[in-house]
């Protein structure tokens, strides 16, 4: 066995060089949520018009030095190789047409064409001003083989068996369709083909309560007044960003469901993320220093007792096949009609169930199904 799949099996750990659910202080507050409409999608689209520095904040607990080496021993099973390269030497192949959905500022697209990961990759993102940055910076850089569009991801279509490798880099917990999209990705990606995902998987922006908070609260009230940004730790929500966590918690569920997954790595990032982010500007380096330090610790313990803890992942994994894909699509259906009784009205409702139905019949297993049971009628 190669060092890499040593390290991906031994590890317990993730990626995510860009953005956070725990970013700059400045932009938390408790809860919020709903559906995403149409005028909460425009508000999303035009805060990361207006905010898309922010997936390069300083204050990112992944920017820490100490919690990259952390993120990066967890992934790879070293301090200094990222979970790019982990994930390369893990799958051991060069893929020839790559997709990454939520595609930001062009971190992920340009670091897989640096590594020769992808022959050529496809950028999707709602925000025309990070694809702007995102084309300036590969020129600027060099890197070809890179090309950017503008969608939604809630309402994204995608051709069949089309790209053998698609990437969610800190962006599907910005979704609010999970099912839908990783049901879209999925009859994406060719017979072969790979899913790569790191996000935030916690709990969702309506989820957050005192219970959730509780063991992190405790903590942050050892810490002294003056190090405290807050009187009270508060729910790591962007205030300002409507799709922000908009259902996290459904993504593992929904993977697990449509996809078979070959790796899974939960990350951490459930203490240290969210307190590191709450700090006061007045805390010595020193000081802090020793605090995440403290933190990375305790995450390690939880980690190892209960991986189910983590509030980030990294996952990879490999369409299903035969009776188990039409199953897993079969259940997302359902899933999907039980959010939409919740969230849809009446006539969207039953417009979902015509379409959800359609893509089923268009299945190979599906027409299969089909045809057993008109023959069955005709008994």
């Amino acid at each position: 066995m190669s060092f890499a799949r040593a390290a991906w099996r031994r590890a317990a750990g993730g990626f995510r060089p860009h953005g956070s659910s725990c970013s700059s202080r400045r932009r938390m507050r408790g809860q919020g949520g709903g559906a995403l409409g149409e005028a909460t999608q425009e508000k999303a689209r035009a805060y990361w018009d207006r905010h898309h520095h922010t997936n390069e904040d300083p204050a990112s607990w992944q920017a820490n030095p100490r919690c990259r080496e952390a993120i990066n021993r967890r992934v790879s099973g070293h301090p200094e190789a990222w979970p790019i390269v982990a994930f390369k030497w893990y799958i051991g192949r060069r893929f020839q047409r790559g997709l990454s959905l939520g595609s930001g500022l062009g971190n992920l697209e340009r670091a897989a064409r640096s590594i020769d990961l992808c022959e050529a990759i496809e950028g999707v993102d709602a925000s025309e001003v990070s694809i702007d940055i995102a084309k300036s910076r590969a020129k600027a850089e060099g890197v070809t083989g890179i090309s950017y569009r503008v969608g939604n991801l809630n309402t994204l279509r995608l051709p069949r068996d089309h790209y053998d490798v698609v990437f969610f880099h800190a962006s599907l917990h910005h979704v609010r369709s999970v099912e839908r999209l990783l049901a879209r990705v999925e009859r994406a990606l060719t017979p072969d083909g790979i899913l790569y995902l790191e996000e935030w998987v916690g709990p969702s922006r309506t989820e957050w309560n005192d219970s959730r908070l509780a063991k992190m609260r405790a903590l942050y009230a050892e810490l002294p007044a003056s190090w405290r940004a807050y009187p009270v730790l508060r729910a790591p929500i962007v205030a300002d960003d409507p799709s922000e966590a908009i259902r996290s918690s459904a993504i593992l569920p929904a993977v697990h469901r449509l996809f078979r997954v070959i790796a899974e790595r939960p990350f951490g990032g459930h203490l240290v993320a969210v307190i590191l982010s709450q700090l006061s500007d007045r805390v010595a380096e020193a000081d802090r220093d020793a605090l995440i330090e403290r933190l990375l610790a305790m995450e390690e313990a939880d980690l190892a007792s209960d991986p189910s803890c983590s509030y980030h992942a990294v996952v990879v994994a490999r369409r299903k096949s035969g009776l188990a894909r039409v199953t897993g699509h079969a259940l997302t259906i359902v899933v999907q009609l039980g959010v939409a009784t919740r969230d849809l009205s009446a006539t969207a409702w039953r417009v979902l169930v015509a379409d959800r139905a359609r893509a089923i019949a268009r299945t190979h297993v599906g027409r299969a199904l089909v045809r057993s049971l008109r023959s069955l009628g005709h008994r």
